[in-house]
């Protein structure tokens, strides 16, 4: 590790363990392990160029594929095809194949003092994380954004502070151990909680302070016990350089009578006619006819995306859970709830005695552990099949919309709307199938492009207008397989381009091609 980056980081490791347990805990290298646990996969290749080590944030990528690292690739570079290699689909990428270039290691922006990390826009001091924006002094993290700072082995959370394997989160200081928090701080060993401070071992609470197992305590005594907790915690954790897990720690099955609750479930609509007509007009912008029903396209929507499955409750209910999304997927199936269940059984506490030691809680846990892939807040419509919704309004079958309208089979959407078989598209309109991508409109199979505009099969390119198969571009039009053309003989190019995509599309209910495997080598 660069000498700089690692002091930077060690220093801001020393100061988050005095500020979540009163103590420093020795040097990070003991500790790398256990705070890599919870990292999302990732692939690791070789520049095809230099030999040298290739992260990328996603590995959805062809084995056979060439890859480079942002330092060494050429931006810009044109690769001079004729007009018949880009007569057709099939014909264009067997021309590219051998020039196409993914590229991992990109360190974006205003980025410095970077290593082992993917995907990582005006951060500085990061090690070992990908999808990361506008944040500092992150270790073995992934999508962390929106100023977070001293933060190791989380994930999944904007303007997080002084944070320790935390995972799904907004508006976090000092949280240790805990996952679907907002507006939270001083939180240790909890789950879904929002608008709370000061809590250790709390399940389903909402604007609840000085709890220990669900239950509250004066201040005085709640100070004194949180001090032996997490003494105690803190010396097995130095001794052992890991804890176990929240999951570890709370029993997998139910006992044999469940609480009787009455949650409150909001009507939020289920009429998928609005998803549908959204779909429509999105599909007809790219392809410039009318599409079959999601319904029908299903498969291919959902290809690269996080997928969510429906699974019965521990109260009989239906939830949904992600398929292949870290640790939010392993969570104990058999103590999944719907968030209006648990917040309802945030009501439940142990008592006085089973809050004395770590190990007497831990025996208590089967009382109050309960688990939930959703999160909900502010105003909602329309919403179906999709667990995590923030102010957004006609969501179908994905996994997070944040302030989104009109998505489907998308796995985070962020301030979009009009967005379909996406994975993690920000500020973004009018897309189909893109991922890891800001700020775009109109656009088909992107992966990892910024500011971009009615372009198809684009890769790590920033400012593009009416390109389509360009890889490592930066400020170009009309476009095709990086190579320029004249305005005309473009629009005639992707007429033809953009109804053969139409005509696979409707004939099969698929693409055989796709921003990942036009670059696989035979």
């Amino acid at each position: 590790m660069d000498p700089e980056l690692e002091r930077a980081l060690e220093k801001s490791w020393a100061g988050t363990c005095r500020a979540l347990f009163g103590r420093e805990l020795g040097g990070l290298g003991k500790y790398e392990d256990y705070l890599s646990e919870y990292l999302l996969p990732v692939a690791k290749r070789r520049s095809h160029a230099s030999g040298k080590e290739v992260i990328v944030a996603r590995d959805a990528y062809p084995q056979g594929a060439r890859f480079i690292s942002e330092d060494e690739l050429t931006t810009n570079r044109e690769y001079g095809l004729n007009i018949n290699e880009i007569k057709d689909i099939d014909s264009l990428v067997a021309a590219l194949r051998e020039k196409l270039e993914y590229s991992g290691n990109r360190y974006l922006g205003n980025s410095a003092h970077v290593e082992k990390s993917d995907i990582i826009l005006d951060s500085q001091f990061v090690y070992n994380s990908t999808n990361i924006e506008q944040s500092s002094h992150i270790h073995s993290s992934f999508m962390m954004r929106r100023g977070s700072k001293h933060v190791f082995g989380s994930g999944y959370t904007a303007n997080g502070e002084h944070l320790a394997r935390v995972v799904a989160g907004i508006n976090l200081h000092r949280c240790f151990e805990s996952h679907f928090l907002g507006d939270s701080s001083d939180i240790y060993f909890s789950f879904n909680c929002v608008g709370c401070h000061d809590l250790l071992f709390s399940f389903g609470q909402k604007n609840q302070s000085h709890l220990i197992g669900n239950l509250r305590l004066p201040k005085e005594k709640f100070r004194d016990l949180k001090a032996k907790l997490l003494a105690e915690i803190a010396e097995e954790l130095e001794k052992n350089g890991r804890y176990p897990s929240l999951y570890e720690l709370c029993p997998k099955g139910l006992s044999s009578t469940l609480p009787k609750i009455n949650p409150q479930t909001p009507e939020v609509g289920s009429d998928v006619e609005p998803v549908e007509r959204g779909f429509a007009s999105t599909y007809s912008i790219l392809f410039r006819k009318q599409p079959r029903r999601i319904s029908e396209l299903e498969g291919w929507l959902g290809e690269n995306t996080i997928r969510v499955e429906e699974v019965k409750t521990a109260f009989g209910t239906t939830t949904c859970i992600p398929l292949n999304f870290g640790m939010i997927s392993e969570m104990p199936r058999k103590r999944t709830v719907r968030v209006f269940d648990a917040l309802e059984l945030g009501k439940l506490a142990l008592d006085e005695r089973e809050i004395g030691s770590v190990s007497s809680i831990q025996k208590g846990l089967d009382k109050i552990a309960y688990f939930t892939s959703e999160f909900w807040t502010g105003e909602n419509r329309n919403v179906m099949q999709n667990p995590i919704v923030l102010s957004s309004v006609n969501i179908y079958k994905g996994f997070e919309a944040t302030y989104s309208e009109n998505t489907a089979m998308t796995s985070i959407s962020l301030h979009s709307k009009y967005v379909y078989g996406c994975n993690r598209v920000i500020e973004s309109q009018f897309l189909l199938k893109s991922y890891n991508s800001l700020y775009l409109n109109r656009c088909f199979e992107l992966d990892g492009c910024l500011k971009c505009s009615d372009s198809y099969f684009c890769h790590n390119s920033e400012a593009l207008q009416d390109c389509m198969f360009c890889f490592n571009m930066k400020g170009r039009r009309h476009h095709i397989g990086n190579t320029p053309l004249d305005k005309e003989t473009y629009a005639k190019t992707k007429g033809i381009l953009v109804g053969q995509i139409a005509d696979e599309i409707d004939k099969t209910k698929s693409l055989k091609w796709n921003i990942y495997n036009i670059g696989a080598m035979k």
